[in-house]
């Protein structure tokens, strides 16, 4: 009878045991199941608990991982068999500190959690040599189980550790044998020379195989340190070193096998079978448990497996194993301890997630740090982890831990110039080129294989093939020529050829103290006391195309790989899981886009919307339906507070700030316009405010983070604290003055996002909420058939965000997506969104600010007041007066006909054009005021005139008709066919005289600045022959062109687009 343990284990808690085994228990019969439980890749990962940032994991460690096997052992005593597949003793701030910070003849903490577990075997990985041999044999004495590795053996030919065990189960000898890859001859040459030489696995194992079915083995399992297949990460030729990857290799040439259990790679492998060998991997750092289920039968007194499957188990959702616990507790004491003493200071946030892309400070920390070291001219490192950071404040020992991760030593080569070229050409095959040119990131070459090299100026061009990329390369100014000689700072890892380095064989080592660079960061940080970017950062590479940047950071971050010897890459770390809300409700109330609309504004049936002091007693109506200490609020913005009336504008916001401070808003997002006075006006305004102004996905051009604008705020109310993330539309650099954001990049927010949510999850956020100036259009209702940028970056999240503020698109969204709830309350201050979180759930809500049915608030009141007063002389003056009400509907309509018609006469153009987007409110009929036109027009574009050819005329024509139509003209009649192939959109062009335009001929175009400088991707390159500035404000010109026209005014209706064909 088979007794089978069901793998309804994988889908409970397993905290209160499974079903009892029946017949054939652990001895007796002719049938029974075992069961073989797996982990790997632990590397010091033994409680639910992330050092790095002393903060809690609740997805992974081996201390859950014991409470899986607890219950596997109860459903089947003297069934169950635990083993690991290495790399234990090394990777992360608690192995250290045992190796490195307590005495080290104690007990070692992953040996003692692993002896609490009772393993019955453990393979040797590779990176167990990296604190040395000596320090490996302690522990193997320690061990309580045998840690195996069947291709080790000393120099003299003796085995250097156990290669195989025997344990029975159920009256069955099962045989376990281990190995371990070869790469450590590579990458920990000098701790293995003259101490250990690593052979071959697949022959070494097909011996200890045999040996051990000799020895009485009935069921063999196999535990090795090696990825499944795919290339090695050092090269086999020059090295001589055997492959890296051979599990695949094992269940294929090594007979007698039963299972594999392998690891090395960072994968997750449930469940493969290849020549009949069952093969599993679990997951990394104790995230998941591997659970074979072997069927045995007993035939003629010979056992066998009949039938075999297996599983993986996540870690996450189970208890803390109270013995691992007990077994750690001292050694945890003493990591804490250790991460959390301040070394040195900051006074600004450093990050690294785009340091593969640009050069960015916090990795040049490194290379300087080499550089002064040594005295090198160059030194080389690799970006090792995209989520290392400083943040402002202390600096401790583990941050560092996680920006260098790894214990290797400093080591100086001298290199020719042609080896420096080869260095750098082999770097930037971690980016592919396809055929069309466009780059991406190879995902068969590892993060940490990225290598940058500071002390050359270089350029990498990915649009060309690999092993060509390499366009500049400048030593003080002067091309370096191959026969020039230079010392290289560097890593032993990479000096012995780790990661295929190997141009750099044979080069003469200047330079070896057996220092470790961790260490010397550490004293780096101590010595100054004070670190900033300054200090350090010099620009010095750079990758083209420069357009390709933000794809390859997305993809790069998507894809975050950060172990440094794994074969394969690894995904980053398992997204956090959303902690339960606590009791207490939050109420966010929302605005976005308020654009100083200080007073109260018509809308299309005449009805007042909206005013800051209406919407100063909605928010506290708002506030009112939610009492504390049961419900606490939160007050957000989606950006563009500033600019829009005269009231603000006149004023540089300043009036808005002043009734924001006194609403009580805690944060907002840096909204595109927030720019359009320069980021001086910007900064001053953030200085004003007593909220913070947030945008995470703004950097300076060479990577640096703007320290002047904050990633994100951690706000407490009551009893709960809610971190605030500020997102930035990547539209801003064409929908503000290109000129004010030139030195800035705005990047794709997901990455960043998910990383600040994690951080500030961590700092001890109950709700991580986002205000983004990113938007959507949806259907009437607000919440069906959402489209656009914030629906797109809700998807992309992995990290529980409880709710998104959206901003830029001035519509009605009250949607849900990914889990979370979005509200955009149109613009202007017309309506307020409200969203209520709390353990039931959420719900959220946008209402309407009507002054008819609200009182004004008193004290923003006499704020608007003010504010409007003061502008009172220069916006009352009568300009003109307007014969019908001008409504913006559509994408072509009188108002912009009219404006485009000032622009052209004002200017003494042949033809304007005029963008909708700066057309930004209607204008009713009857006397037109200089402030209803401010409102229409109130950016101050100056006026452009461009001097260009008739073809060229023809040319700018076509990519205004290439996408939806969103601009006015004068001047001119375009009939186009918008169907047609580019290039032959338009059909006829037809001037103010009746003449077609001429090819050969020369005219003059009108625009304001925003499109002049390639707003909405409208610029005209170099195309003009000739371009002018005008000392004319498109307002002005406005004003002056409607007080001389016959009174009253009217607008043109004429249709200067008119689409034909398929495309009407």
């Amino acid at each position: 009878m088979r007794n089978r343990i069901p793998f309804v284990l994988a889908a409970l808690s397993l905290a209160g045991g499974c079903a009892a085994a029946t017949a054939g228990g652990a001895g007796g019969g002719d049938t029974f199941d075992l069961v073989v439980v797996g982990t790997t890749d632990t590397h010091g990962r033994l409680r639910g608990w992330t050092y790095e940032s002393n903060a809690p994991d609740p997805v992974r460690g081996l201390s859950r991982a014991a409470t899986i096997v607890d219950s596997l052992r109860r459903a089947a005593p003297g069934r169950v068999i635990l083993i690991d597949a290495g790399d234990m003793l090394q990777g992360n701030s608690l192995t250290y500190v045992a190796a490195r910070v307590v005495p080290a003849d104690g007990p070692h903490p992953v040996i003692a959690a692993m002896n609490a577990m009772q393993y019955d075997a453990a393979a040797i990985g590779n990176h167990e040599f990296n604190y040395g041999v000596p320090f490996l044999e302690r522990a193997v004495r320690q061990a309580k189980f045998p840690m195996l590795a069947a291709n080790a053996y000393r120099p003299d030919g003796g085995v250097a550790f156990t290669q195989w065990t025997l344990v029975e189960r159920g009256g069955a000898r099962i045989g376990i044998v281990g190995a371990t890859t070869p790469g450590s001859m590579v990458w920990d040459r000098d701790n293995l020379k003259g101490r250990v030489v690593i052979r071959d696995i697949v022959p070494e194992l097909k011996s200890a195989v045999a040996d051990v079915r000799a020895a009485g083995a009935a069921i063999v399992l196999v535990t090795v340190h090696s990825g499944l297949d795919g290339a090695s990460s050092y090269d086999t030729v020059t090295t001589g070193v055997p492959s890296e990857n051979v599990a695949a290799r094992i269940a294929r040439e090594v007979p007698g096998v039963d299972l594999i259990l392998y690891g090395h790679s960072h994968q997750e492998m449930p469940d493969t079978t290849i020549n009949g060998v069952l093969l599993m991997q679990p997951k990394n750092w104790a995230t998941s448990v591997a659970v074979a289920h072997l069927t045995l039968l007993r035939t003629a007194g010979k056992w066998a497996v009949a039938q075999k499957d297996s599983r993986v188990i996540q870690s996450a959702g189970h208890a803390e194993s109270p013995a691992v616990l007990a077994a750690t507790d001292a050694a945890h004491r003493a990591t804490v301890a250790w991460v959390t003493t301040p070394i040195g200071r900051t006074t600004v946030s450093w990050r690294a997630d785009s340091a593969r892309v640009v050069d960015t400070p916090l990795i040049d920390l490194i290379l300087e740090t080499e550089r002064k070291a040594t005295g090198a001219d160059l030194a080389s490192t690799a970006a090792f982890s995209l989520d290392a950071s400083l943040d402002s404040g202390a600096i401790t020992a583990a941050r560092l831990q996680a920006l260098y991760p790894y214990d290797n030593t400093l080591r100086a080569v001298r290199i020719t110039g042609r080896q420096l070229r080869d260095y750098l050409e082999h770097s930037a095959r971690y980016y592919r080129t396809a055929a069309d040119g466009t780059p991406s990131v190879d995902p068969s070459v590892a993060g940490y294989n990225f290598d940058i090299v500071a002390g050359a100026n270089y350029t990498l061009d990915l649009s060309r093939p690999v092993g060509q990329r390499v366009t500049t390369l400048e030593f003080k100014g002067r091309a370096v020529a191959p026969t020039d000689s230079f010392t290289l700072a560097l890593n032993n890892y990479r000096q012995t050829g780790g990661g295929g380095y190997s141009m750099l064989s044979g080069a003469p080592v200047v330079y070896d103290r057996n220092e470790e660079i961790r260490q010397l960061l550490v004293d780096e940080v101590k010595k100054r006391g004070t670190v900033n970017p300054w200090n350090y950062y010099t620009r010095n590479w750079r990758i083209e195309p420069a357009s390709a940047i933000g794809t390859l950071y997305q993809q790069m971050r998507r894809d975050n790989r950060e172990d440094a010897h794994a074969a394969t890459t690894a995904p980053s770390a398992a997204p956090a899981v959303r902690a339960t809300r606590p009791a207490p409700r939050l109420r966010i109330i929302a605005t976005n886009d308020f654009h100083g609309a200080l007073e109260p504004r018509p809308d299309a049936t005449g009805r007042l919307r909206g005013g800051a002091a209406y919407l100063a007693t909605a928010i506290q109506r708002a506030r009112a339906d939610c009492v504390s200490p049961a419900c606490e609020t939160l007050l957000l913005d989606g950006g563009d507070e500033f600019q829009g009336t005269p009231a603000s504008n006149l004023a540089f916001g300043r009036p808005v700030v002043e009734v924001f401070n006194t609403l009580g808003y805690a944060a907002g997002a840096v909204g595109n316009h927030e720019f359009d006075w320069g980021q001086d006006t910007l900064r001053a305004r953030m200085r004003d405010a007593r909220y913070a102004i947030l945008a995470a996905n703004v950097r300076y051009a060479d990577g640096r983070d703007v320290p002047w604008i904050r990633d994100d705020t951690l706000v407490t109310r009551g009893a709960i604290k809610i971190g605030v993330i500020g997102v930035a539309t990547l539209l801003t650099p064409t929908t503000t003055r290109a000129a004010n954001v030139a030195d800035l990049r705005f990047l794709d927010p997901v990455p960043i996002v998910d990383s600040l949510a994690r951080r500030l999850r961590v700092r001890g956020a109950d709700f991580v909420v986002v205000v983004a100036h990113d938007g959507a259009f949806c259907d009437r209702d607000g919440a069906t058939n959402c489209k656009g940028e914030i629906v797109d970056f809700a998807r992309g999240l992995h990290e529980p965000i409880d709710a998104i503020v959206s901003g830029h698109t001035h519509s009605l969204v009250d949607t849900d997506v990914n889990g979370i709830p979005i509200v955009q309350a149109r613009s202007s201050g017309t309506a307020l969104g409200v969203i209520d979180l709390g353990p039931e759930g959420s719900r959220h809500a946008v209402r309407d600010v009507l002054p008819d049915s609200l009182p004004a608030d008193s004290v923003v009141a006499s704020q608007v007041w003010r504010a409007v007063a003061s502008v009172a002389p220069i916006v009352e003056r009568p300009v003109a007066t307007i014969a019908g009400s001008l409504v913006r509907e559509g994408v072509q309509y009188p108002l912009g006909n009219l404006i485009a018609d000032a622009m052209r006469a004002e200017g003494k153009g042949d033809v304007a054009v005029m963008n909708n987007g700066g057309i930004r409110a209607n204008l009713r009929d009857g006397p037109a005021t200089y402030g209803s036109l401010f409102e229409v027009q109130p950016f101050a574009n100056m006026l452009y005139r461009f001097t260009l050819s008739g073809a060229a005329l023809r040319s700018y024509l076509e990519k205004l008709v290439a996408k939806r139509l969103n601009v006015h003209l004068s001047g001119a009649v375009v009939t186009y066919d918008s169907t047609a192939a580019a290039g032959a959109r338009i059909r006829s062009v037809r001037l103010a005289d009746g003449a077609d335009l001429k090819p050969d001929g020369e005219y003059t175009l009108v625009l304001n600045d925003f499109l002049a400088t390639g707003g909405e991707g409208l610029g005209l390159g170099a195309a003009a022959r000739r371009t002018e500035v005008l000392p004319i404000v498109d307002l002005d010109a406005l004003v002056s062109y409607l007080r001389s026209r016959p009174q009253p005014v009217r607008a043109p209706t004429d249709a200067r687009f008119v689409a034909i064909g398929a495309g009407r």
